[in-house]
């Protein structure tokens, strides 16, 4: 039997760092990469196949945002044909989860997110767009039940933003025995969801659940999905050098949809 030839590593790799901590800045590093030592091994990990059909800008949103929000989806319990609402609809994960949702699992999706984004969220495909910044939130859940088909409110709610507020709104959205999905992580002090009492959570048959990424099925199907044109990121390329910039837009909440680094 012939021996494998060991994988050849790159002398050097770029590194994008903070270089103001506590400040949006960074800047980017040309790092030495580092050599297995003794008792080291390198590990030969699984990958991906990328479809032809797709460059690698395209494929790159589809294993990150792609992959968790369609294991969010079907983490969600919702059948064909079933309401399904996004809150966070206009970012980076929600755009893409309501295509999956539509185009690929036949769900009737209502978007939530500031109204700015209500273009983006409709040519996702979801059939209604609820602008958080016109609504309170008794008025809000009130919206939500009135767009569903029944006004009974929606079989699962993906909570895609980073917001405490998004998930406090979230459970009231939801008809007897839904399904709440947590996807996104809200920063700062951790705080519970203020209106996941137990009384209610019981008497309503509400399930709460969460998804940190799919698994490779996921992957492979998220990406079969953009392949055959069914889901398609709303993006744009950036050097990393421009990474502070896109932090910046991101902390204000004015990014649409997507931004893939260009790492050449």
């Amino acid at each position: 039997m012939g021996s494998t030839a060991e994988p050849e590593l790159p002398k050097q790799y770029k590194a994008c760092v903070y270089d103001q901590p506590g400040k949006v800045s960074t800047k980017v590093d040309l790092l030495d990469m580092p050599e297995p030592g003794p008792g080291e091994v390198l590990i030969n990990l699984y990958v991906t196949p990328i479809p032809d059909a797709l460059s690698s800008a395209d494929a790159a949103p589809m294993l990150c945002a792609g992959v968790t929000t369609y294991a969010a989806l079907r983490k969600s319990g919702a059948k064909s044909g079933q309401w399904v609402v996004i809150s966070g609809a206009g970012g980076g994960l929600g755009h893409i989860a309501i295509q999956l949702a539509v185009r690929g699992m036949g769900f009737r999706v209502i978007g939530i997110d500031a109204g700015p984004k209500e273009k983006i969220v409709l040519e996702s495909g979801a059939e209604h767009f609820v602008d958080v910044l016109a609504h309170d939130d008794e008025s809000i859940e009130a919206e939500v039940k009135k767009l569903t088909s029944d006004g009974l409110g929606a079989h699962a709610v993906i909570v895609c933003t980073a917001s405490n507020k998004a998930y406090a709104q979230a459970l009231g959205f939801l008809r007897f025995g839904g399904t709440l999905v947590c996807v996104g992580m809200p920063e700062g002090t951790q705080v519970g969801i203020q209106t996941a009492y137990p009384a209610t959570l019981v008497g309503k048959g509400w399930n709460i659940t969460a998804v940190a990424v799919g698994n490779r099925k996921d992957a492979t199907d998220t990406l079969d999905f953009a392949a055959r044109g069914l889901v398609k990121t709303h993006f744009r390329l950036e050097k990393m050098d421009h990474l502070a910039e896109v932090f910046q837009e991101m902390s204000e909440g004015k990014l649409m949809g997507r931004v893939v680094l260009d790492l050449q």
